[in-house]
């Protein structure tokens, strides 16, 4: 007897396994037009009109997401992949990855991609064969040459100042060790049956540490239909690519980062290229000027928040989900259930991926400072900026009112004896030296606090001697007769 799990427990794995929606369903890229809601009323008008048929027994309709993340079908199918799901998520099975990494405008660019790909002349021993749509295998540069006039021309459909790309191009990776043979034929199959009404070509590369395939396919298709793949279109080239490798006995996972208990926020492929290099990308700089503009407030990212916060729903979700498990008849269920019990036990809030590139944090003091210290009473106020900001700025105060207590007290009044020339330097006080500061101790700020006050203090004195020297003598610094 299978084991199905109920339409509320798929949706809410449903919740982790399914990519976050970031735009509305009208926003779909290029110009959106505006909801006809008049059509949809009279399109409800008109359904009220006829009976409903009767509902089947045992039936069962999931939910978009659940569809997306699972795939559609009975609930016992549903069960079963989402189950699976969750025991290679718990036994960390390899992720692949599938990625856009560029467009191309004009047939030039377009060969370029092709050479790039197939690694043109760079000697026999390092060119590999170009897989085409038609089954054909394409090593010389003529044909490649003739191909790419032949995407370009069907881009154009006698559009002569069209400038929209040609073509599109995508990687599909996976970690080392994996066969390189397999790997191939599973992207060869991917690409048959995803872009199965528009021409392409592929090479698989084996020149760096993992095996990937390079695929290039045409923007129009055999009907003359354009598009570009969205996220959820990637998520859909994750699952299958990962079906076909399972299916050629290569363990494959095909989840969003979050179920993971990774940092959601991709690095950029260009910052990594520049950081092979040994250059620094732009984008490094700015997220260390942000790191010290929020040390010397004290302040946290508020990005960890959010991080902690899905942490925390992907975590009682999968508590819900061994919860259930647990309940199972099968030896199998109860076997996942514990596997992933120890990853849920592993699970720490996501690190971002700029903390392992470039070694920063979130909270970080500032070169030459430390933070300033919060009051022990105030520590439960931490979590919000404002009320740290007017603790920490009360703390100052005080500090501050407490060392000028301190020096007033221990300053010697001015007497009659005091009132000489200042010009003399034998009955002058001389200047209070400050205190020499070890360069290997960090600078406290309490330190600077009293420097300035002496430096302040010795002016204070300093002009007043000079006021009583003119009192003194009033011709000295008068005007000229």
């Amino acid at each position: 007897m299978s084991f199905n799990l109920s339409p509320g427990m798929l949706d809410t794995m449903a919740g982790i396994f399914s990519p976050s929606k970031r735009h509305s369903a009208a926003g779909g890229g290029g110009g959106g037009r505006e909801r006809d809601h008049g059509g949809t009323l009279l399109g409800f008008a008109v359904a009220s009109m006829f009976p409903k048929p009767a509902s089947q027994g045992g039936g069962h309709r999931s939910h978009n997401r659940v569809k997306q993340a699972f795939g559609g079908g009975s609930q016992a199918a549903i069960s079963r992949r989402a189950i699976s799901t969750l025991d290679r998520t718990a036994r960390r099975v390899p992720e692949v990855m599938v990625r856009i990494t560029g467009r191309q405008h004009g047939a030039g660019h377009v060969l370029a991609n092709f050479a790039y790909i197939s690694r043109l002349g760079h000697g026999a021993d390092r060119e590999v064969a170009l897989y085409t749509s038609e089954g054909d295998v394409v090593r010389d540069g003529n044909t490649m040459q003739d191909l790419a006039h032949d995407w370009q021309e069907w881009e154009m459909a006698d559009d002569a100042r069209r400038k929209g790309a040609t073509s599109l191009s995508m990687i599909l990776s996976m970690p080392s060790g994996t066969d390189p043979e397999r790997l191939k034929a599973a992207a060869l199959d991917f690409a048959r049956e995803e872009f199965a009404n528009r021409s392409w070509v592929a090479s698989l590369h084996v020149d760096r540490d993992h095996p990937h395939v390079h695929v290039t396919f045409a923007r129009r298709d055999h009907d003359g239909r354009r598009f570009h793949p969205t996220r959820d279109d990637l998520f859909r080239y994750r699952q299958r690519f990962a079906q076909k490798l399972r299916d050629r006995g290569i363990e494959a996972n095909a989840t969003p980062s979050k179920a993971r208990g990774v940092d959601s926020a991709h690095e950029p492929m260009a910052a990594r290229k520049i950081r092979e290099t040994g250059r620094v990308p732009r984008l490094d700089e700015s997220r260390k000027t942000r790191v010290r503009q929020l040390a010397p407030a004290d302040a946290s990212n508020p990005l960890r928040a959010t991080r902690a916060t899905r942490q925390a729903s992907v975590r009682a979700a999968y508590e819900q989900s061994i919860a259930v498990l647990r309940t199972s008849p099968s030896i199998v269920n109860q076997t996942v259930a514990t596997s992933l019990q120890r990853f849920v036990e592993v699970m720490t809030v996501p690190e971002p991926y700029y903390r392992r590139t470039t070694g920063t944090r979130d909270q970080a003091p500032a070169e030459g400072r430390r933070p300033l210290s919060v009051p022990s009473g105030e520590r439960a106020h931490i979590d919000n900026p404002i009320a740290a900001a007017l603790v920490r700025s009360q703390a100052m105060r005080e500090r501050i009112e407490t060392r000028r207590a301190a020096h007033l007290a221990d300053s010697e009044p001015a007497g009659p004896s005091d009132h000489r020339p200042a010009s003399s330097p034998a009955r002058t006080r001389p200047p209070t030296s400050p205190q020499p500061i070890d360069p290997a101790s960090p600078v406290r700020e309490p330190d600077r606090i009293d420097q300035v006050m002496r430096e302040l203090k010795e002016r204070e004195r300093t002009r007043a001697a000079r006021l009583r020297d003119r009192d003194l003598n009033p011709e000295k610094g008068g005007p000229k007769r």
